[in-house]
């Protein structure tokens, strides 16, 4: 009796989760991708896979900051020429500034996002700002932007992450680079940054995959017809 309970419960998980993770909208299949690693890169000895946040831009007295961010990858059922759009969504939680920092010393100013797909390999527990594994270094500092480490032309649109906006997810468009890893190049995920990262004023913080909550992990939505 115990074992047919078993089945029934592992059956009704299995079909919860595959419903969870895809939704039939009528005009075509959203898929749900989760977050395989994701990290912060601050500084050239510091691994920050392990903080609640993904940290982007500087404030000042510290160094500057980036995240990345990598997703599963998209079902096969879904060519690259099915892919309609595909959104990434980070939840913002809020603009740091350290206690001891005055407001006009640390200003909120609105912080310009884009984000770039990364052409290079990574691991999340050594990734540094200037290392993308404990063996392999990045061409430059954070990843250089000019089609080394990472695609010197972002996605396709910039987010404007404006002052006193409230908590919750943050959509960035990534359908290009989607399309691109079901053509067959390597998923390394993406790179957020802030177009005026060096600009004083307060850094920001989105919820990583190390959040408890896990309902404010990252997460991509991808439709295909």
């Amino acid at each position: 009796m115990f074992g047919v309970v078993a089945v029934i419960m592992l059956a009704i998980v299995a079909k919860e989760t595959e419903a969870y993770r895809t939704y039939n909208t009528g005009r075509g299949m959203v898929y749900r991708l989760g977050v395989t690693q994701d990290t912060t890169l601050e500084g050239s000895t510091q691994q920050l896979d392990y903080l609640q946040y993904l940290l982007v831009s500087k404030h000042p007295q510290f160094p500057n900051k980036r995240s990345l961010v990598q997703f599963e990858n998209l079902s096969s059922a879904c060519g690259p020429l099915q892919i309609i759009s595909a959104k990434m969504y980070l939840y913002y939680v809020y603009a740091h500034k350290p206690s001891w920092h005055t407001i006009q010393g640390t200003p909120f100013i609105p912080r310009f996002m884009q984000v770039h797909l990364v052409k290079k390999s990574w691991n999340a527990a050594q990734a540094t700002s200037t290392k993308r594994d404990s063996t392999y270094r990045w061409s430059s500092s954070y990843l250089g932007l000019d089609n080394t480490d990472a695609e010197a032309q972002p996605q396709a649109e910039t987010v404007t992450i404006f002052p006193f906006r409230p908590r919750g997810y943050v959509e960035f468009d990534i359908t290009r680079a989607v399309r691109q890893w079901r053509s067959g190049v390597p998923n390394y995920g993406v790179l957020i940054r802030a177009t005026n990262e060096l600009e004083i004023g307060r850094g920001i913080r989105f919820a990583s995959s190390s959040m408890s909550d896990t309902n404010m992990h990252p997460y991509a939505l991808v439709l295909c017809a």
